[in-house]
Protein backbone atom coordinates (compact mmCIF):
# COMPACT_ATOMS: atom_id res chain seq x y z
CA UNK A 1 0.00 0.00 0.00
CA UNK A 2 1.49 3.30 -0.83
CA UNK A 3 0.79 7.08 -1.88
CA UNK A 4 1.82 9.16 -4.42
CA UNK A 5 3.72 12.49 -3.52
CA UNK A 6 1.25 14.26 -6.06
CA UNK A 7 -2.11 12.39 -3.46
CA UNK A 8 -0.34 13.54 -0.58
CA UNK A 9 -0.05 16.73 -2.13
CA UNK A 10 -3.59 17.04 -2.85
CA UNK A 11 -4.64 16.24 0.26
CA UNK A 12 -2.87 18.47 2.39
CA UNK A 13 -3.12 21.54 -0.68
CA UNK A 14 -4.91 24.13 1.23
CA UNK A 15 -3.21 24.16 4.45
CA UNK A 16 -0.41 25.52 6.30
CA UNK A 17 0.71 22.89 8.57
CA UNK A 18 -0.25 19.08 8.54
CA UNK A 19 -1.78 18.53 11.99
CA UNK A 20 -1.73 14.95 13.52
CA UNK A 21 -5.47 14.24 12.65
CA UNK A 22 -5.15 14.95 8.98
CA UNK A 23 -2.38 12.06 8.96
CA UNK A 24 -4.77 9.65 10.89
CA UNK A 25 -7.46 10.58 8.43
CA UNK A 26 -5.54 10.26 5.33
CA UNK A 27 -4.51 6.65 6.58
CA UNK A 28 -7.79 5.73 7.35
CA UNK A 29 -9.41 7.20 4.07
CA UNK A 30 -7.00 5.77 1.71
CA UNK A 31 -5.84 2.33 3.41
CA UNK A 32 -8.94 1.61 5.04
CA UNK A 33 -6.95 1.23 8.62
CA UNK A 34 -8.87 2.51 12.11
CA UNK A 35 -5.53 4.20 13.59
CA UNK A 36 -5.46 4.72 17.55
CA UNK A 37 -2.62 6.27 18.72
CA UNK A 38 -0.50 5.94 21.72
CA UNK A 39 2.06 7.93 23.22
CA UNK A 40 5.39 6.44 23.07
CA UNK A 41 7.31 7.31 26.20
CA UNK A 42 4.00 5.16 27.79
CA UNK A 43 2.56 8.11 29.72
CA UNK A 44 -1.03 8.10 29.86
CA UNK A 45 -3.22 10.09 27.73
CA UNK A 46 -5.52 12.39 28.65
CA UNK A 47 -9.17 10.53 28.52
CA UNK A 48 -12.15 12.28 27.16
CA UNK A 49 -13.49 13.18 30.13
CA UNK A 50 -10.42 15.11 31.46
CA UNK A 51 -10.65 16.63 28.15
CA UNK A 52 -13.68 18.39 28.25
CA UNK A 53 -12.96 19.34 31.61
CA UNK A 54 -9.53 21.11 31.30
CA UNK A 55 -11.66 22.70 28.33
CA UNK A 56 -13.76 23.70 30.32
CA UNK A 57 -11.62 25.35 32.85
CA UNK A 58 -9.52 26.87 30.21
CA UNK A 59 -12.49 28.33 28.24
CA UNK A 60 -13.95 30.06 31.93
CA UNK A 61 -10.90 31.83 32.50
CA UNK A 62 -11.22 35.41 31.95
CA UNK A 63 -7.27 36.10 30.66
CA UNK A 64 -8.32 33.62 27.74
CA UNK A 65 -11.60 34.78 26.98
CA UNK A 66 -10.03 38.33 27.00
CA UNK A 67 -7.02 37.15 25.07
CA UNK A 68 -9.95 35.90 22.25
CA UNK A 69 -11.90 38.47 22.52
CA UNK A 70 -8.88 40.41 21.24
CA UNK A 71 -7.83 38.10 19.02
CA UNK A 72 -11.77 38.45 17.75
CA UNK A 73 -11.24 42.03 16.94
CA UNK A 74 -7.92 42.10 15.31
CA UNK A 75 -9.51 39.56 12.76
CA UNK A 76 -12.17 41.88 12.01
CA UNK A 77 -9.85 44.71 11.83
CA UNK A 78 -7.37 42.55 8.89
CA UNK A 79 -5.01 41.33 11.66
CA UNK A 80 -4.20 37.70 11.88
CA UNK A 81 -2.93 37.26 15.63
CA UNK A 82 -4.16 33.68 16.04
CA UNK A 83 -4.16 31.02 13.34
CA UNK A 84 -3.92 30.78 9.96
CA UNK A 85 -7.29 29.11 9.52
CA UNK A 86 -10.59 31.72 9.54
CA UNK A 87 -12.35 28.16 9.99
CA UNK A 88 -10.32 26.77 12.67
CA UNK A 89 -10.11 30.60 14.61
CA UNK A 90 -14.25 30.60 13.81
CA UNK A 91 -15.04 27.15 15.55
CA UNK A 92 -12.46 27.78 18.55
CA UNK A 93 -14.98 30.77 19.28
CA UNK A 94 -17.87 28.62 18.91
CA UNK A 95 -16.87 26.15 21.32
CA UNK A 96 -16.20 28.86 23.63
CA UNK A 97 -19.62 30.40 22.89
CA UNK A 98 -20.99 26.80 24.02
CA UNK A 99 -18.41 26.21 27.24
CA UNK A 100 -20.37 30.22 29.15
Amino acid sequence: MSISKEQLNQSFKDKAYVELEDLVHLIEENFGYSVTLKRKDGLPSLKEEQKIRMTSLVFKDEGVLTQLQQAQKDRRDGISTYSESEEEFARLLDEVGNEK
